[in-house]
């Protein structure tokens, strides 16, 4: 379904000014169509239909979704204030929990002192986690492929986890079909330049909200088959990415939503990766964090055991990016200029 409504949205995305147009903090060339997020949403509820979900909770589903997608489309084309973006956020939110009757009633044991629950403090925390999460996978759809693909791996390891027994096991596959679809147009391969298209935030935001929708089904509740701990690290860089910009920006006393250019991705291209290089090594370190989910789960380590490992890697992801910056950039002063390095080396040596 994703891949027929790509081709079919095109022109229509043209004629009615739906485009990305370059400039600014945009690198691309060209006009490209922003009808992923309307073309992956089709995907995804046509999948489900099929599935036997409990129809009160799909309808919820679909209506919140929807919400994020029609608020996304309206500003991929008119640049919409936060305050209108957070709203409507909160909005799906709001119908996901006493809607479809799915919210975070325990955290898991992430300090080795028992299960912690939300208690009163279960609207907040809920809200907190989906409106983060949302963001973070808006926020790292700043080259080709990097969303689609952080998403995709998070949903092929709830899949892995929760198997095809569990409907929300299922749902996953659906929405991890829809998002390789659209991946097929917009993967940074010569073979679909003319074709390349985007997500836009109508497809961040609601990729993210399904995202949330998985994880809280399958970690929550009577039939809860995984922990939470085990979900973050299925999204492990898209939320340390968020989290960190998030602080740095308000340090700044910057508004944390201002976009702007420190996210990994960023700093990667600054230290001369290319497109693709960048992908593959932030692709690459998402795959090894889900595999240490997987392993911690399927090894039984103690959820607390896990919680610190990721606190750990999440304190110490930029400095890990930065590192593989400085060191890729050295190296290609190396290449180009040899005497200057070596001077360089020298007068730090001295």
């Amino acid at each position: 379904m994703s891949i027929a409504l790509m081709f079919a949205l095109r022109p229509l995305a043209k004629r009615v000014g739906l485009v990305d147009r370059p400039g600014g903090r945009k690198l691309h060339t060209g006009d490209i169509p922003v009808i992923g997020g309307i073309a992956m949403f089709c995907g995804i509820f046509s999948g489900l239909t099929i599935l036997g979900l409990d129809l009160h909770s799909l309808l919820c589903l679909f209506i919140a979704s929807l919400l994020l997608l029609a608020i996304g489309v309206i500003d991929d084309k008119y640049r919409l204030p936060v305050a209108a973006r957070m709203t409507t956020q909160l909005a799906a939110v709001l119908i996901m929990i006493y809607g479809a009757d799915l919210y975070m009633a325990d955290m898991g044991d992430p300090f080795g002192a028992g299960l912690i629950t939300t208690g009163p403090f279960m609207l907040i925390f809920t809200m907190l986690v989906t409106v983060t999460m949302i963001n973070a996978y808006n926020m790292v759809d700043g080259i080709d492929g990097l969303a689609g693909l952080f998403a995709m791996i998070a949903m092929v390891s709830v899949a892995t986890l929760a198997g095809i027994s569990s409907l929300f096991g299922v749902a996953a596959l659906v929405i991890a079909a829809s998002i390789f679809g659209f991946l097929l147009f917009n993967f940074p391969v010569i073979w679909n330049r003319r074709m390349r298209s985007f997500m836009g935030d109508a497809g961040s935001t609601v990729l993210g909200f399904s995202i949330v929708w998985v994880m809280i089904g399958v970690s929550q509740g009577a039939d809860a088959v995984i922990s939470p701990v085990d979900c973050l690290w299925f999204a492990a860089l898209p939320i340390f990415d968020c989290l960190t910009c998030f602080v740095r920006r308000v340090l700044k006393r910057q508004s944390p939503f201002k976009p702007g250019l420190d996210h990994f991705h960023h700093t990667l291209l600054r230290g001369g990766f290319h497109v693709r290089q960048n992908l593959g090594i932030l692709t690459g370190l998402q795959i090894i964090y889900s595999v240490i989910g997987l392993s911690g789960f399927f090894a039984g380590i103690p959820d607390y055991v896990m919680f610190a490992a990721w606190s750990v890697l999440g304190l110490s992801q930029r400095t890990i990016i930065r590192e593989i910056a400085k060191s890729h950039r050295l190296k290609r002063l190396s290449q180009a200029h040899p005497g200057k390095l070596a001077d360089m080396k020298e007068t730090m040596r001295t």
